[in-house]
């Protein structure tokens, strides 16, 4: 079956060693920030330059202990596949985050409700050029 470019729901999502499960909702961004110029007579912008990319990745999940047990600060690798729609072999987007850093760990519950948590990671380039995010098709 060919690949249907389309993704549907998360799996094999870790964070170094740490298996994240229950995953319910789950996000990277390029973290990509622009400047833009205009000068003299310009009425609109002549220049728009990337000045910065900050990417970061956030994930939701049922699994409260694993989350809150993320030491904010701690610094490992991201990993996460994002299925074929129809679970087909070149399919699933794979995002892997190197120098990921462990931001912070939001908990949710309302009374008779499932809680939840979202964990929030920031990364870091090791060289200043180098893109921490990268991702495959697998």
């Amino acid at each position: 079956m060919a690949a249907t470019k389309a993704q549907l729901n998360w799996a094999t999502v870790s964070f170094g060693t740490t298996a994240i499960t229950r995953v319910t909702n789950g996000s990277f961004t390029q973290g990509g920030k622009i400047l833009r110029f205009s000068g003299d007579t310009d009425v609109f912008t002549t220049i728009i330059a990337t000045v910065n990319n900050e990417p970061s990745a956030s994930f939701s999940t049922a699994d409260v202990g694993t989350i809150m047990g993320i030491a904010p600060g701690t610094t490992n690798t991201l990993t996460a596949t994002l299925n074929d729609a129809k679970g087909a072999t070149g399919g699933a987007v794979v995002f892997t985050m190197i120098n990921a850093v462990f931001e912070n760990a939001d908990t949710k519950a309302a009374h008779a409700q499932f809680g939840s948590v979202t964990g929030t990671w920031q990364a870091y380039s090791s060289d200043g050029v180098t893109s921490p995010l990268s991702f495959a098709r697998q």
